[in-house]
Formats: C-alpha cells, structure tokens, sequence
C-alpha cells in the first residue's frame, strides 16, 4: 500500500506535534537548505594572482587577497598585468552560508550568515531571497523595516545621544515587530544597535538583519564551510571575536542575520549599498498588502558621505528619514543645511521648479562643517556632493525629520510621526492606522490622520481598524475611532467576535480557559474514538486533530465555547446567548446583538484588559448586571492563578483590583438609583428579568456572583427586608409577629400592597404607581402572613426546637424507658420530621438557577449547613435501622451482641445529634450580633485546623521519644502503645504532668511485666458465670477482641509488691537514670515550645482574625442574612414534618394537570403578559441605568476637577508660604548685616544690594530677584516684525548650560537713533563707559568675545535688537498712584481694602497703556532728580505755563515724594524687546499723591501722546511685565490686588 504523505505524525498532543516538526526540519531541511544555496546563490572569486608591486615580502594579489586565500584553479599572471573584476573573477559555488558560533562571546543566539556576490544584487536574482526568508529562515512577517546608517570607525557620539537612540529603537521595533537593517559589524552604530538588541529581554522575535562587506570582515577565512564542527549535521562554524586590524571590522555576535557582499575584491568600500537598497525593496514588496508595501524608515545617527547616499537613496524611493541632530559629521551637516535652506523659484525648459537653496553666508558656515570632519576628502569633491545632496534631502520636507534628544517626545514617537506625515490612497491610511494601532500612540493618529479633513474612512474601514485596536489591546484607539464614529453595534457580529476570541494572547486568563476547554473536549473525543472501535473513525478523528494542531494559539474557537466557559465562570447559573445551537458552527454571519457593550465588556475582562473593559462599560445596556459579571470573571481568573500555579503576585493583585472596581461601580450605579429615584423604580431594576442575561435578575446575578459589597448595600438590604416580610408591614414588631402565629391573628395584622403578581413576576410600573390602596379579605391575610419568610422561618425554628427537645430525650433515656410506647412516638415523630426534610432538601436543589443537575448538587454542597444535613440524614437513618433491629430481637435475653448494637445505635445518634444542632447554628445568622461572631468561627476553624499540624508535630516527636525511653520493654501493640504516648503528651499541655505516674510507668517500662486490660475483667460479674458460660465467653473474647486469655492468670497483682524498692532499683541504674533525665529534659522543651510559643501564636493568629472578621462584621451579616432569607423563601410554609402534605398535594396536582391539561391556555396567556410586563420593565430599567451611569460619569469629573482645585489651591498656599518665608529670612539677614558701599560689592564680583535715600523717605532695599526669563524668549522678536528667536528650552537659558547647538539670528535695528558704536570691542561693560553709565542695576555679566550676556540666561537672539545701548538699557519708572474716589467723593473699597487709580500713559505709536518712563543711562543722571522729570516731564507737563505755577507743582512733588514714596523694584526687567547682548533694566519707585496733584489732571506733552487714570478694581488691559510691577505696588500699598494669588511672570 502506498503511504499516505498527508497523515499526521502519531501526536496527540501540540507541542509533541511542534517537537516532530522541528525535529524533521533539523534532519532534512538542511541537506534541501544547502543544496538551495549552492545552486542559486553564488560567490565571487579571483582567478588571476596579479602581484603588487609594492609588495615583495608578502605577495597580496592587486585584488586585496594573499596568495593562499585564492582558489586552487587561480592563474598566476606577471606583476605589470592589468586586473580588472569583470575579466579576472568568475562565480563559484558557494562555500561560506550556515551559523556562527561566536567563541569567548556571552550570547544565547548563534546567528544565520550567508556570503553572496555582488551580482545577486541584481533586481532579477535578489528575487530569490524571498524564499530564503520565508521557507529556510522562517522569519516572522514584520509591520515595518527600520534601516539604521551611520558612521563606524571614527564613531563619536554623546552617551546621551547613544542612549536616547537605543531606547527609541528597541521601543520602535519591540512595539511593531520591526525588521532592523544595518552594517552588521561590531562597530560604531551597528555595536550600539547590536547591544541594545543583545541586552534587552524581549528581542527573541526581533529580526536584525546585517548587510557588510565580506572584503573588509575580520577573519573572514574562519566563515568558510571547510571549518564547520566535523560532527554537526548543521554548517555551523567558529568565529573569533577579537580586536580586528585596520581597515577591517569583526560581526556582531547580536544580529540575527548577515549578508556578506563579496565582489572578488578585499579593498574596496561600500559595494554592499547597492545589495542592501535591493534588499530593502525585496522586504518592502514581499510583504505587500491591499496594494501598500511594507513602510520603512531610515535612520542616521552620525555616519559620512555613504550614509548620505544612502539617505538620498531612501528618499528617492518614497520611504522616511529621521536624522539624529547632534550626533555629529553628516547628520549634523545634513541638519544645518535642512533648516536653514530657503526656497526659490527657478525656470528650467520654460517650466517653473522650486527648489532648495543656501544663502552665501549659510553656504559658507557649511563649507566649515564639511572641513572640519572631511577635509582629507575635499580633493575628491566632497564638498559640492555633499552640498549638493543635502540640498536634494531639502526638498523632502514632509518626510524627513530631524530628532534632537531636547526634544520633548522620545525617538519612537519621531519615527512614527515621520511615517504618518506621508500622504497616500485609502489602502496608505489603513497601513499607516495599523502601524500607529501596533505602537500605541493614538495622539500622533489623531494630530495626522484624523485631523485632516480629506481622511475619511468608510465604515467598514473603521470596523476593521476597532477589531485591530481590540486585538492589540489599544484603548486610547478604541475611544478615538468610537468617538471618530465607528459603530460598535454593527461591529459585534458573529464574525467579529469569534476572531476575537480567537486572536486572545497566551498570557489571558481567558486564553487558558478556552485552551483548558479544548483539552478537555480532546480527551473525550479520543474516549469516544477508543469505545467505537474502528480504524476508520479513529483515523478520521486523528486528522481533525491534524488541522487544529496546524493552527496557531486558540485557532478554531467558536462562540459555543465562550458560552461554555461563561457558563462555568457563573458555576452553571447563567445560559449564554452564545450556547445557541446556531453559534456551535464555524460559519460566520454578520448578525448584530441588541448588547454589544455587554458582550465587549466581558471579552475585555476575559482578556485582563481593564482600561478597555471600563470604556464598554460606559455605553452597556445592563451597567450594573455586567460590572457584577465582570467582577466574577476577574474573581474566576483570581482562583485559577492558584490553579494554575503561575505564582504571579502582580497579576493577582491587578486582578483583585479590577474585581473590586466593578464591584464598586455597580454599588455605585445602585446608589445612584437609591438617591435619585422612587423606590419602585429601583426595586424593578433588581427584579426585572433580562434576557441578554439568560432571563435572570440583577438581584440572582448578585447572589451568583456573591458581590457581598452590593448584597450590603441599602436599596438590596431593602428590597430583601421587603421579601423577609413578605406583605406584612415593615413596621411590625418581632413580639406580635409570634403572637400572630395562632389563627385567626393574622387577619388583625396591617399588610401592604403587592408590587409582584402571584406568580412572583414584576407587575407593570404604571401599573403600580396607579393602583389605589387595596382590602385584603381574611383568607387573603392569611395567606399573606403564612407564605412570607419570617413566619416559615419561626415556625420551622419552633418545629426544629421540638425535634431535637424529642431527639436529645431519645438519646439518653435507658433501655427501659425506651421501650414505652410513647418513646416509640417520639421516635416515629423524629422519624418523620427527618424524612420530611428530604424533599424540601431535593426542592432546594431544583431551584437552583443552573441547568445541569450535577452542578446543581455541587453547588448546594458547597454550604457547609447543606452537608451538614445530608450526614445528619443519612446517619439518622442508620441509627434508626441499628434500633429497629434492637427493639425487633429484644427477648429479655442479655447478649453480647445485642450489648455491642446498642453502643453503636449510641455512637451513630450522638454523631447525628450533633450535625443537628450544627445546623441549629445556622437560625443564629438572622441577628446582627451573633452571625458575625458564627462567620469568625468558621474562620477561626479553618486556622485551628492549619495550626494543629504544627502542634502535631511537636506532640508526635517528643511522644514517640518519651514511649521509647520510658518502655523499652512494653509488649502493648502498635496502636496502643502510639495512642497513650500521643494522649499523654497532649495532656501535658494542659497541665497533666504526672511526674509520679512517670516514676511508676518507668518501673513498668523495665520490669517487663506481662498486663493485660483489667478494666475488661472488672466490668464482667465473673461469679455469677458458670464454668461453661465463662469459657464460652472467653472463646468469643478471643475472637472479637483478638487477644490472649489465660484462666489461670492472677489479675490482681500488677507488678511488685514494693514500687518503691523498684524505682529505687531502677534509678540507680545507669540506663534508667539516663532514660529518666533526658525524658524530663524533652519534657520542659516540649512544654516550653508549645505552652509558650505555640499557644501564643494561637492566639497572635485568632486576634487576627477576629480583628479582620470585626472589620467586615456589618458586610458579613447582611450576606449571612441573605443567605438566610432566600433559602427560607424558596422553602414550603408549612414547617417539617407537615411540609410532607405540601408536597404530597403538590404532586397530586401536578399530575392532574398533567393529565387533563385544564390549565395550560391559562398559563400560556399569563406567561405572554408576563413576558410584555417583563419587556416593559426592562427597558425602563435601561433608560434608569443609562441615565445614573451619566450621574456618575458627572459626579467623577466633578470630583476629579475638585481634587485638581484643591492641589491648586494647596500648591498656591504653599508657595505663598514659601515666598513669605523667604523674604522674612531676606529681611531679617539684610538687618543684621552691616551695610556696604555699592561699588565695593561691584568690584568683589557680589550681588549689588543699593539702598538708597529720597530725600527723607524711608529706605528700602530695592535689589530682589528678577521675574522669571520667559518674556525674553518669546517668538517672533517684538521689537520688529518677522524676526524669529532660537527656541530655548528652560533648562538651556543659563549661560552655564551647555548648548551645542545654539545658534540664533543677529539682528540689530538700524533705524533706531542712538550714539551706539557698532564695534563692540571698544565699550566698556560693568563700568563707566564715558557719559554712558554701564554698570548693571542687578548684577555683574560676563562679557564673551568683546560681547555682554544677559545676566539672567539666553534669549534666542544676538545683536542690540530695537534697544539702544549694548548691555544694560536702564529705565527710571515712575508710578503715581491716588485713591479711587468715584462719583461722591467717597473712597472706594473692596472686600474691605481700598482700590487705588494709577497714571498710565501712551508715550509710543503702541494703543496699549503703559506706565510713565525715561531713560537713565548718564552718568550725571541722579536717581531723585530722573524719577523727578518723569513726573514733570512725563506725568505733569508744566512747561507752557507760568514760573509761579511751576514753582508750585515743584513744590508739591517735592512733599510728595519725601512722604508718600516708596521703593518698588530695581533690577533686571523680563521684557519681549531684551537680547543675549542688550536688555531692559528698570529702577521703579510709586508716588502716592493726593490733594491738589490727585485732582490735577494729566496734561498732554511732546512726550506723552495720551494719559488717563485708571481705577485697579479690575486687571487693566496693560503689559504682563507692567502688571507684575502694579501687583507689587498693590502689595506694598496694601490696598485691593485684582491679580492676588496669580503668578504673573
């Protein structure tokens, strides 16, 4: 017969399948594998020894190659022959393909390598690569190709740079499943790529393919195949890394892959570029999708002219390029003539072209560049190719980036941004939103794909980019399409959700489920193939197995299955809307769901995904039923870690959390409901029947779940109140409850009206709210009161009391008395009342909401009440039996036998009494004050349990150790002898040393007497036995008790006359003596471990407990109480035993209406009512939820943006502090210490503190710190238009920070009038220069090159700009300030502070206000006189009127600045108009006038062209550093402050 070439392997499980195919691809691959290469990929080889001239000693070929590195067939031709590649080298087969084995090297990985010829670098063999990577290799398909270029030998890059590289790459590539691409050695960039790479964890599927010269590879003659291991099946070879020689460089040892390029020749460079651009489109257009080829980018980082080929290469072939700025040679080149080239028109053919151009002097700062790092390479023209090719980089502004490592963003989020700027089709944008969606930046998707107007993606576009996002688990993406308007209902199809499911990670809980599932159908098919029995069935069955075994991950899960383990997580309680019939299929359909929230948020929490889970959650049609379902889920996956013992603390805790949020959220959503509306609204959202959830309520799914958060909640303990009560008044106390019990009371009671039909079902809610007041008749009240929850539980409590009153008597009466025959009643009755607990038993079980009859049993076993019922049932039944056979055979006659029945009717029933007064307990739950305490039993039970193993340990031990010492001699058996060593031991520990008994045993232990039971003997009347009996007795004694009996044995007598003799005796022995210390010695150790540490730690323990158990007393009582609750109302009302009537009747009744069917047209039509009352009240129980779910979402911003204020609020107080802090310390230290001259301080290098005197004004220490430096880099330049500053950051503004690459325009305003030089060098600064007074008001500045520095950092721009002194421009700023006094006269006030008015003044062509100023940079200029003129010159301009009246106004200035003037500020000033050479300083004092001067109004001068007073009731429309200066006034006058609490510079 011929084989079958198609059966699978005889595996049954996957990875024995994996494990054959490896194995068979490592048997045989590699013979197809070599025979592949040899035909189809070639080498190139010398065959024409030229010798050089130049080299006599060591003959190298003009080729590169020694003599001995050459072929055998090589010809060797005269030393003045030409040589050229194309005449002298042919192709050979090749020779050097397989793995590396690097020695001395710490690397895991032994990469792949293969040397080809140049000419398979041509477009019609590098086809043939393809395969190479598909079939041999068996490479992963990757989302994007990452080309790093850059420079190798002279390598000279900041660690900073260095750094930021390697963590932008490795989170690129690890993010997309990139392919990286570079030179391969182990040298500059290709070592820094290697070694990220080779460090981090996660690289194992990270492809890093390297492309180098096999001419130029270090010890390249170790990569031939003649060197491979002689015993390997594999062409592996050795490879040594070690300092190469120059002009050569080694492989990296962490690169997956090489290529080694080989044209015959060892000299020449970069002949693998063309190889590795072909290889580079051979990867883009293998993995071609809808049309769109792979995307690539290039990065440089350094490199020389062959990494600017390279870029422009890259370009041309529409792929991206990011270039590292600062990292030195061409990248820096390339980045200076990127930015600073221009664009220009230009006319070539007739047509209009723009292109890229250098101004003259940025040509020549570029022409320094290229020399200072390639001047030995200017006499071959590097300087017009490279200007020339980075001109041409130029033109490709959208797709090219520069990344400096001062940029905000890492390198990663470069990389992407430069692929998403590159406009394309619909099919581009797909590509692009795939990448974004793999890399997780859902900001650079929004600011580049969605932002555009002419993206716009169709709906089915939008489906298949959301069941991307799903799959990888991007919820910022998830949002972003929902929001953009992906339609999530028309997404949750069939199809959907089973690729869904089965593209789950491996690390899921959910994953592990669905594979446990399959694992578990595995075994059972391979059971049903074994009992069928035939060859046929079993083979057809091993090629199912085939198929899935083919699959990867979870492939073939169907929506059954999901169904299926929803269906255990909820322990067989809930039917999936998946466990329909129609979704056990494979085949896809497109059918929406009414719930798609619902159904995404139990995928998302099958997935460990929370953050998505919570953003279904949001929109779900049941919020509160699916966080409850939720909470489960993530509480299953919590019990199975310890299942599957992964031992993952961080994933158990994530897992907890996330429980525990759903869990709140629901108990959220209920209060919500609770506060804000009736209680019948929220009391149907707990009873409504939902179909999406397998027709349950949100009331069962809590009790399923066991949410004990949301079964402690109020409006839940309210609505149970509600059924505990049943219809009786909420109000009616306990006592008249009991009262009632006899009837006719009931009718006497107050009951209300009802919410539920009689069937149990939710009436209509209009229904409800329209019903008037209803009149129960007495038979209606009747029943009402005996069907509710409290009454079934008194009644059965009393009727359970009576039981064990009777059964208890039962036990301990005596024989006799138990013959009576109203014992025999008694025991009848306890016989029925045990009977009659079965079917109620049996009825528990059936109303269980699950649907397999064995998950029902398991889960009402999982109470311990419930076992405790089924023991006491079963061994009350055997106690019966054993005393029924008693009572039969009694005959007055004493038997041994019958003796031996009855102990054992006594032992069975006490084991019984006791489970029933176990569940007795359970009555005791219903209180508030004893459950909790039975919930720290239960507690306390389980750790008594664990701690006894430990206590048995120390018992055992020093037990067995005493038994030996003390009783070397017993002839006890094994298990007595193990019973009273363990029994003495135990009660030593409560005290019962017997240190006498010990000298007695010890006696006994030695002297080896033969004892046997006397107690036997002596419960025997042995007189009145006749000889016959007694031997009789004997016999059957041997037999039952199987031990030895001698008549003639003297009992009385049990060792020695003289005990004391004996001990004596024994004592004095050495082996007694010794025995006897040591027991004592394990006896006080015994003691001291277990009385001592043990019991304390007993106790450490049970504090624990009771503390933990305190702490959730209220939550463990209400779910104790629930508990309580639903089993006593789904139990019958009459109590046992007369629940056996009850269900007598109810069988009669349900075979009657079996049989004459009267009633089903009835019932139909009610359950159709129901079902419309069911539909109604759901979907008003929807629009509830969905409106509290807004409630919240509202609250939860609003407390987030409240905590957000609050932080504010508290950093302000903070900072108040703070700075009232430190101006206490300032003034403190400026009073202690003694005062110096200002040109003293100057001159020692200090900062200037001047004081100084206004004529009889208080002084005041002007000098403080200036505002922040932020107005003085603000773009563009505001002191002429279109000029634009460097940006600086804020950690580059001091001069002491280094800044490579800052370089900022030069600009000084020519049409500004001043008596400046322009030669800079011929000032003098921190001096008097002349009449020009240079010396800065805050502090010394350095002067660099003959130019100042602005002393508090950089601006972005040189030069004087529009000011007209280098250096220091100082200001005299005058502030002239009144009280406000509107309308009346009166002064005006705020917040009880009065509002002052300030003197604002326009004295340039600006329409903005600003405060009175002049320029004071004399040296004759004094500080009173100028801030004088300003207000003469500027704010009071008297110069056309009369001397008398100007006397007058000197007169009142002079008063007012002696009195009413004060200090404001003197130092640098933050001003848009400020450079790195030139800057404002300003002196500021404020006048405070009244009077005549506060009435004058301001006149209009030569100097001011308006003036106006302006009231501070408000922020006035003035300059942000005016304002900073008014706020201190405002502080100093202590007066109304419109900016209070704001930071204004």
């Amino acid at each position: 017969m011929k084989e079958d070439n198609n059966t699978p392997p005889p595996w049954d499980d996957e990875e024995e399948g994996e494990l054959w195919r490896s194995l068979s691809f490592h048997v045989s691959c590699w013979k197809t594998f070599e025979d592949w290469v040899k035909r189809n990929v070639n080498v190139r080889e010398c065959i024409k020894f030229v010798k050089k001239k130049d080299n006599k000693d060591n003959p190298i070929c003009k080729c590169g190659n020694k003599r001995n590195d050459h072929i055998p067939r090589t010809v060797e031709q005269p030393p003045d022959s030409k040589w050229d590649q194309k005449s002298c080298t042919t192709l050979i087969e090749n020779n050097s393909f397989g793995k590396i084995n690097f020695s001395g090297v710490d690397t895991n990985t032994q990469p792949q390598y293969m040397r080809v010829a140049v000419d398979n670098g041509h477009s019609n063999t590098i086809k043939k690569m393809e395969r190479l990577f598909t079939e041999f290799w068996k490479l992963n398909e990757p989302d994007l190709l990452i080309s790093v270029t850059g420079g190798a030998k002279s390598f000279n890059v900041s660690h900073d740079i260095c750094v930021s590289f390697q963590q932008g790459l490795l989170s690129a590539a690890k993010s997309t499943n990139a392919w990286l691409i570079t030179g391969g050695q182990n040298c500059g960039v290709m070592k820094l790529v290697g070694d990220v790479i080779g460090r981090s964890i996660f690289t194992s599927k990270i492809c890093t393919i390297g492309v180098g010269n096999w001419g130029k590879t270090w010890r390249r003659e170790m990569l031939l195949n003649r060197n491979r291991h002689p015993q390997s099946r594999e062409p592996i070879v050795n490879y040594t890394l070690d300092a190469p020689a120059k002009g050569y460089a080694a492989l990296d040892p962490n690169h997956t892959h090489h290529f080694l390029v080989d044209d015959g020749t060892a000299e020449k460079e970069g002949i693998e570029i063309e190889f590795r651009g072909e290889l580079e489109n051979l990867i883009c257009n293998m993995f071609t999708k809808d049309g769109v080829s792979l995307p690539m980018v290039c990065i440089m980082i350094e490199g020389g002219m062959q990494s600017i080929d390279q870029a422009v290469s890259t370009l041309r072939k529409g792929n991206t390029l990011v270039v590292l700025k600062g990292s030195g040679r061409a990248s820096d080149i390339l980045c200076y003539g990127f930015e600073h080239s221009i664009e220009v028109e230009t006319v070539e053919d007739g047509e209009k072209k723009k292109v890229r151009m250098l101004t003259e002097p940025c040509r020549k700062e570029m022409i320094k560049l290229i020399d200072k790092d390639f001047s030995k390479y200017r006499a071959q023209g590097i300087v017009e190719k490279m200007i020339t090719a980075v001109l041409e980089i130029s033109m490709y502004r959208e797709t090219v980036t520069v990344f400096s490592i001062y940029n905000p963003e890492p390198l990663d989020f470069y990389i992407l941004s430069s692929l998403m700027q590159s406009s394309g089709n619909s099919a581009t944008r797909m590509r692009q939103m795939r990448l974004a969606i793999t890399w997780g930046h859902a900001r650079v998707a929004k600011e580049f794909i969605f932002s555009r107007k002419e993206y716009k993606f169709s709906s089915d576009e939008l489906n298949s980019l959301l069941l991307f996002s799903i799959i990888k688990q991007r919820t910022a993406f998830v949002k972003l399409l929902i929001d953009y308007g992906a339609d999530v209902r028309a997404f949750v199809t069939q199809t959907h959700l089973t690729r869904l499911y089965n593209e789950l990670r491996s690390s899921t809980g959910g994953y592990r489920l669905l594979q446990e599932k399959r694992k578990k159908e595995k075994i059972e098919r391979g059971k049903n193939t074994k009992s069928e029995g035939g060859l046929q069935n079993g083979r057809k069955n091993k090629n199912r197995f085939s198929i899935r075994r083919k699959d990867k991950g979870l492939r073939g899960v169907m929506l059954s299955d999901v169904g299926s383990i929803m269906g255990t997580v909820m322990q067989g309680s809930y039917k999936s809307i998946f466990c329909d019939p129609k979704y056990n299929e494979r085949a896809q359909g497109d059918e929406t769901f009414e719930n798609p929230f619902d159904i995404l948020t139990m995928y998302s929490a099958l997935a460990d995904c929370q953050p998505m889970a919570l953003l279904f959650w949001e929109n779900c049609k049941t919020p509160m039923a699916t966080g409850l379902v939720a909470h489960k889920i993530y509480m299953f996956l919590d019990k199975m870690e310890g299942k599957w013992a992964r031992m993952d603390e961080e994933m158990t805790e994530k897992l907890e959390n996330a429980a525990h949020e759903f869990e709140m959220l629901s108990c959220s959503l209920l209060t919500a409901c609770y506060h804000n509306y009736d209680k019948s609204e929220w009391i149907n959202i707990l009873t409504v029947k939902m179909k999406d959830w397998g027709h349950l309520s949100l009331f069962d799914i809590a009790n399923i779940t066991n949410c004990k958060n949301f079964i402690s909640h109020a409006a839940y303990q309210s609505h149970l109140t509600d059924i505990w009560m049943g219809n009786i008044h909420a109000s009616t106390p306990t006592w008249k409850l009991l009262l009632s019990i006899i009837p006719p009371l009931p009718i006497f009671l107050s009951f209300n009206n009802r919410v539920t039909n009689k069937d149990g079902t939710m009436k209509r809610l209009d229904m409800i709210c329209e019903e008037t007041p209803h009149k129960f008749s007495s038979r209606e009240r009747l029943e009402l009161y005996y069907t509710s929850p409290v009454i079934k539980f008194f009644l059965n409590t009393i009727t359970y009391l009576i039981f064990l009153m009777l059964f208890m008597t039962r036990l301990i009466a005596t024989k006799s008395a138990s013959s009576s025959k109203s014992s025999m009643g008694a025991d009848y009755y306890t016989l029925v009342f045990v009977i009659s607990t079965l079917p109620v038993e049996v009825s528990q079980i059936m109303k269980k909401h699950t649907k397999s009859v064995k998950k029902r049993v398991l889960n009402h076993f999982k109470r311990v009440y419930n076992i405790s019922d089924f023991l006491a049932v079963l061994l009350f039944l055997v106690a019966f039996c054993i005393k029924a056979r008693i009572d039969s055979d009694d005959d007055g006659i004493y038997d041994l036998n019958k003796f031996s029945s009855y102990h054992q009717y006594r032992l069975i029933a006490s084991l019984c009494f006791g489970f029933y007064s176990l569940r007795f307990v359970q009555m005791f739950e219903i209180n508030s004050q004893i459950g909790p305490k039975l919930f720290m039993l239960k507690r306390m039970s389980i750790d008594l349990f664990f701690f006894l193993f430990l206590l048995l340990v120390f018992t055992v031990t020093y037990s067995i150790a005493s038994e030996a010492l003390l009783y070397p001699f017993n002839n006890n058996t094994l298990g007595d002898s193990i019973f009273m060593s363990v029994k003495r031991s135990y009660l030593n520990v409560f005290g019962d040393i017997g240190s006498e008994d010990m000298d007695k045993k010890l006696v006994t232990g030695h002297c080896n007497v033969d004892v046997v039971n006397q107690t036997f003997w002596q419960s025997m009347s042995l007189a009145d036995i006749n000889k016959t009996e007694f031997k009789k007795t004997i016999e059957h004694t041997k037999k039952l008790f199987k031990i030895d009996i001698r008549e003639n044995l003297d009992l009385t007598k049990y060792c020695s006359d003289n005990d004391i003799v004996n001990i004596n005796v024994i004592k004095a022995s050495t082996v007694g003596k010794v025995n006897y210390y040591i027991t004592f010695f394990l006896l006080c150790c015994y003691l001291l471990f277990v009385n001592i540490m043990l019991i304390n730690l007993l106790i450490a323990i049970f504090s624990n407990t009771y503390a933990e158990s305190e702490a959730k007393s209220g939550i463990i009582y209400k779910t104790q109480r629930s508990e309580v609750i639903l089993e006593f109302k789904a139990r019958p009302w009459l109590p046992n035993p007369l629940s056996l009537v009850y269900f007598i009747i109810l069988f009669f009744q349900y075979v009657v209406d079996k049989c004459f069917c009267k009633k089903k047209l009835y019932r139909s039509q009610i359950k159709k009512v129901n079902r419309q009352n069911a539909s109604f009240n759901a979907f008003r129980a929807s629009l509830i939820e969905s409106e509290c779910v807004a409630i919240y979402m509202r609250r939860k911003k609003a407390m987030a943006a409240s905590t957000n204020v609050i932080l504010e609020q508290m950093q302000l107080k903070m900072k108040n502090m703070t700075n009232g802090i430190e101006r206490i310390e300032t003034h403190l230290k400026k009073t202690i210490a003694p005062a110096k001259p200002k040109m003293e301080k100057q001159e020692s290098g200090e900062t200037v503190e001047d004081k100084t005197e206004v004529e009889g004004a208080v002084t005041v220490t002007k000098k403080e710190e200036p505002p922040q430096h932020k107005l003085s880099r603000i773009n563009p330049y505001a002191g002429a238009e279109g000029i634009l500053r460097y940006t600086v950051p804020d950690e580059k503004v001091p001069w002491s920070v280094v800044f490579e690459w800052y370089d900022p325009n030069d600009f000084t305003d020519e049409t500004v009038t001043t008596d400046e030089t322009d030669n800079v060098e011929d000032l003098k600064f921190n001096a008097i220069d002349g009449k020009v007074d240079r010396i800065s008001l805050y502090k010394p500045y350095e002067v660099v090159d003959g130019d100042p520095l602005n002393p508090c950092g950089r601006t972005g721009l040189k030069g004087r700009g529009s000011l007209l002194r280098w250096g220091p421009n100082k200001f005299a700023v005058t502030i002239v300030t009144r009280w406000a006094r509107p309308g009346t006269g009166n002064a005006f006030s705020i917040k009880n502070k009065q509002v002052i008015e300030i003197l604002l003044v326009k004295q340039d062509k600006s329409q903005i206000f600003s405060l009175p100023k002049i320029q004071m940079d004399k040296e004759s200029d004094k500080r009173v006189e100028v801030h004088r003129r300003v207000m003469k010159k500027v704010c009071y301009d008297y110069e056309n009127v009369s001397a008398a009246e100007n006397d007058n106004v000197d007169k009142l200035l002079q008063k007012a600045f002696q009195t009413n003037c004060m200090d404001v500020y003197s130092g640098y000033f933050d001003d848009s108009v400020n450079t790195d050479n030139a800057w404002v300083e300003v002196d500021v004092v404020t006048v405070h006038v009244d009077g005549q001067l506060a009435t004058t109004p301001p006149a209009k001068g030569s100097t001011v062209l308006e003036a106006t007073w302006m009231m501070l009731n408000k922020k006035p429309v003035v300059r942000q550093n005016d304002a900073w200066l008014l706020k201190r006034v405002c502080t100093k006058l202590r007066c109304y402050n419109p900016w209070r609490g704001e930071v204004l510079l």
